[in-house]
């Protein structure tokens, strides 16, 4: 299932300007390794050194 991602102006530089993209998966793991394989490098900026999303991540389902 594909789902859009916001993605804010600090990031953007690893999405190629985009400020939405969509990744898929049915999991929030699933969609961040989806959001890896196109643009390399978002997921260490999202999550820790544990693979646990950073404190500051925020996630919104539906808006």
């Amino acid at each position: 299932m594909m789902i859009k991602v916001r993605i804010p102006t600090p990031l953007r530089k690893l999405t190629e300007g985009k400020g939405e993209v969509e990744g898929d998966g049915k999991t929030i793991g699933e969609l961040l390794d989806s959001l890896e394989s196109s643009y390399p490098g978002i997921k260490e900026r999202l999550c820790d050194e544990s693979g646990n999303l950073r404190r500051f991540v925020n996630v919104y389902v539906n808006e």
